[in-house]
């Protein structure tokens, strides 16, 4: 949207948190919040994004996004002081204002655009949403017409004041309502002696500004607080996910012991076995199976391939067509070509394997030095022994051999064979000793 202006609030300082963490960078399905609340935006094309933070956000880099710029809310006075920060950012810009918030990462992009519909210079569109429960959220106040005519917070509701729809905080409207009414909110009408956001709808209605409401889901304006919250948003946002992958083609055996990411992609005819975690960063290719208990992150699986039981596969794993990697298998920065078995109790880290190669039980590439990283190459059609050691940097060849519980440390060439053993002893007469009780 050409003249959209997207203001996302992130100024709060999260204490309930407890965590030295700030609160907006924690994260939900493998994604801080405020990049679900700033990925969602940007995919309404806005004109700028405004991204608003307190001092000591301001130094962060992991808060510094391309096409986002960040405005400084110099103190702490509410947030409508927050907005008014943006002020001299917008002197001179037209256009429409949508107003996020960076502690809200279940926005849905349907509900914004329902903010967005038929916004004119007369008019402010506030998403809201019905619940019968307590809560801490502001209460929307109506006319006999069904015009909002103020907002309430909760604690400046009158004793046994009670109302079902709820502000959700987000809204919409021309820039030159925000222009006009954000400097006339005082700090004088609550009890906390800052400047509410939320005054700007009284101010609208006596100023005959159509302020409507636009009523939508509940679990999209749950707002993050505290760690509590913080699980209850994971478990939204899991259900969501798990709901997704289903209706995609995806067989989960048992759905809710199985974690996603935001990013996960997953082709059809996936079947995902109980006690699965998918960190960030996963694709898993048409036809694969995840068996239970297994772990990964930050990497690719083809199609038709067999993951565990109790597989980790780390960042940089490259995992090819018809693969099979068994269980207590951990992989780490290596491709594993098409039809070779990693099957059981093996470490693999930063290696090239090639087609059709057979690692055994308990083979190890000694990769790290104590200081450096080295690459192990195991060309097509090897066979690796069970309990061997492959000492990097090292290569072997195509077709080779390594006997079982070899340590290799010299390059093996093509079709042959590689074993090291030291000489068996055998004591005769022998006994250990034992401890007299």
């Amino acid at each position: 949207m050409k003249n959209l202006n997207i203001f996302i609030l992130a100024a709060g300082k999260g204490t309930r948190m407890n965590s030295t963490l700030p609160k907006i960078l924690h994260s939900i399905a493998g994604k801080p919040m405020v990049n679900h609340v700033i990925g969602q935006a940007k995919k309404l094309n806005p004109k700028k994004i405004y991204l608003i933070v307190n001092k000591e956000l301001s130094f962060r880099k992991d808060l510094i996004f391309p096409d986002v710029e960040v405005v400084i809310q110099k103190n702490q006075n509410g947030t409508a002081d927050a907005i008014k920060s943006c002020l001299p950012k917008i002197k001179k810009t037209s256009g429409n204002a949508l107003i996020l918030y960076a502690d809200l990462p279940l926005i849905e992009l349907s509900s914004m655009r329902k903010a967005l519909k038929n916004v004119t210079k007369k008019n402010i569109n506030l998403l809201t949403f019905i619940s019968d429960e307590k809560n801490s959220y502001g209460k929307v106040i109506f006319d006999n017409k069904r015009n909002v005519s103020e907002v309430i917070e909760q604690n400046e509701l009158g004793k046994g004041e009670h109302h079902q729809v709820c502000n959700s905080g987000i809204f919409s409207c021309d820039l030159d309502i925000l222009k006009k009414l954000i400097p006339k909110i005082n700090n004088k009408t609550n009890k906390k002696k800052e400047y509410y956001l939320t005054d700007i709808f009284k101010l609208a209605y006596h100023d005959n500004v159509d302020t409507k409401s636009i009523l939508v889901n509940e679990d999209e304006f749950m707002g993050v607080n505290n760690k509590k919250e913080l699980a209850v948003a994971e478990y939204i946002a899991q259900s969501k996910l798990r709901e997704k992958f289903l209706i995609k083609g995806v067989t989960l055996v048992d759905p809710e012991t199985v974690y996603f990411s935001e990013d996960t992609k997953i082709d059809k005819d996936v079947v995902i076995y109980p006690n699965v975690f998918i960190g960030k960063n996963v694709r898993i290719g048409k036809g694969s199976k995840i068996l239970s208990f297994s772990h990964l992150e930050d990497c690719s699986v083809g199609k038709d391939v067999t993951i565990g039981p109790f597989a980790r596969l780390r960042p940089g794993a490259d995992i090819k067509d018809e693969v099979k990697v068994g269980n207590f298998v951990e992989i780490k920065k290596s491709k594993i070509d098409k039809n070779s078995k990693v099957n059981h109790l093996t470490y693999i880290g930063d290696t090239e394997i090639g087609k059709d190669v057979n690692i055994g039980a308990g083979t190890i590439t000694c990769n790290y030095d104590g200081k450096n990283k080295f690459k192990t190459i195991i060309e097509d059609g090897a066979f690796i022994g069970s309990n061997s050691s492959l000492i990097a940097p090292v290569k072997i060849g195509k077709n080779a051999y390594v006997g079982s519980g070899s340590a290799i440390s010299k390059n093996i060439k093509e079709k042959a064979l590689g074993i090291e053993r030291t000489n068996q002893i055998e004591i005769k007469n022998w006994h250990r000793k034992i401890k007299k009780k």
